[in-house]
Parts: structure tokens; sequence; C-alpha cells
């Protein structure tokens, strides 16, 4: 596998990984590693272009704003705190803060104002960010797949 192509990682690691986590909405392992896989998509880019991870992840986040999210949960999720972010509101985040909820209340992903949701929402991870919003964690990694993936110029050679 040419995992260092932009298009490979996500058709054969993101993707499917994403489909996973789609199947077992409950699941920690793979709330986390999709968050990760999906961040250190930037990776590959920036290699591509030979650019730089940083640069291409704040490109990422200008097009696909709730990429700013997958880069909080997927920091916390491997150094336990966000100690860091470039949206300082996200700081602190925690691996523990990552906790099976009822899903979002409506399509878009966003809960009500109160942060509660359908009492028949199905169950899935979710997660409180520091800065006081609710995330249906599914939700975010699969609109930040789709939306990367129509971004095509990440996908340029």
């Amino acid at each position: 596998m040419a995992f260092s192509n932009p298009q490979v990682y996500m058709d054969e690691l993101a993707a499917p990984l994403c489909r996973r986590f789609e199947a077992e909405p409950t699941a920690y392992d793979l709330a986390i590693s999709a968050c990760i896989i999906l961040y250190h998509f930037a990776d590959v880019v920036a290699h591509v272009r030979s650019g730089k991870p940083h640069d291409v992840a704040e490109e990422i986040a200008a097009k696909v704003p709730a990429f700013h999210t997958i880069r909080a949960i997927a920091n916390a999720g491997k150094h336990v705190e966000l100690t860091r972010h470039p949206k300082s509101e996200l700081v602190g985040l925690r691996a523990e803060h990552l906790v099976r909820g009822k899903g979002a209340a409506f399509d878009s992903g966003s809960y009500y104002s109160d942060v509660t949701t359908h009492s028949d929402a199905g169950e899935t991870v979710v997660v409180a960010t520091p800065d006081g919003e609710k995330h249906d964690v599914l939700h975010v990694c699969m609109s930040v797949l789709t939306a990367i993936s129509n971004e095509r110029g990440f996908f340029e050679v």
C-alpha cells in the first residue's frame, strides 16, 4: 500500500476505519483511532507537497472547521490531555472526556442549546470540549471524512 498517497490513505485507511466506527459507534478505540488517522491525513498531504504538516493541518481546518475538533480528540487520545492547540479554547481536553452517550439531536451533529438530545437517540462516543460544546464524535469523523474527500486539492499528487 502506498499510504504516502493521499487518495490511497483515504480509501484504504481513513474511510474503512470510519466505517468500522460507524458500525460500532460506542467503541472508544475506534473513535480515537479514527480521529488520529483523520488528523494525520495532513502529514500525508504535507509529505506529497514537501511541506509542513502543521501548515497543511491549518489549511484543512480553514476549509473544514470540524478538523480542529478531530485534532483535539486525536491529541488528547494520544497524550491524555491536550496542552496546546491552535484553538486555545480546546486546551485542557482530556481523554476521559470521551464518554458513551446519546448521539446528536440534529443531522448537523448539534445538540440542543442545553446540550441535550432526543431520548431515543442512539448511543455513541461523545465528548464535551472545554469550550462548552458537546460533540457526537462519530458525526464529527464522518463529516470531516466527507468534507476532506470533497476538497480535491488535497489529493493532487
